[in-house]
């Protein structure tokens, strides 16, 4: 089974962040360790887990992840799935995404309709970028940098 981070014996389960750098999956949280191994082992031998940072995932970042991950695991996303699990109109909450799809439909690196998206052969190559539609952080700092800084 793969997931965002990369191939696991077990689907969705718990992933423990060890070394430098590690990023670790724990219910609905993601958590990054220290990225040096002088502080790493610091922390370690305080006896003080080596995070350095993390984040509780909100009902919107639990739609969005399985979404980016059945479209990077499966390359396809059955849009009913979505809807019975989270309880969400997909459509209407992702009017927006499903309008920046449109060129990527026209390049046939998907196939769109009301029940699926389809990642085809030739978008596997380009699977990441069809998931950053998706990931509603990169879309904000996109739109961040867009706009001039007043100073």
């Amino acid at each position: 089974m793969r997931n965002f981070q990369g191939y696991s014996t077990h689907a969705d389960c718990d992933l423990v962040a060890l070394g430098v750098s590690a990023i670790g999956h724990v219910m609905p949280t993601y958590s990054q360790n220290v990225r040096t191994l002088t502080e790493y082992y610091e922390r370690l031998d305080q006896g003080v887990l080596p995070v350095f940072r993390g984040i509780e995932l909100r009902f919107e970042d639990l739609w969005r992840r399985a979404i980016i991950q059945s479209l990077m695991c499966h390359c396809v996303l059955p849009i009913q799935s979505i809807e019975s699990v989270f309880l969400i109109d997909f459509a209407r909450h992702f009017e927006r995404e499903l309008d920046a799809l449109h060129g990527m439909e026209d390049d046939e690196l998907i196939t769109c309709s009301k029940d699926w998206i389809e990642v085809t052969p030739k978008g596997r190559f380009l699977v990441r970028d069809i998931c950053m539609v998706f990931d509603q952080y990169l879309q904000r700092e996109r739109e961040l940098r867009r706009h001039s800084k007043a100073i």
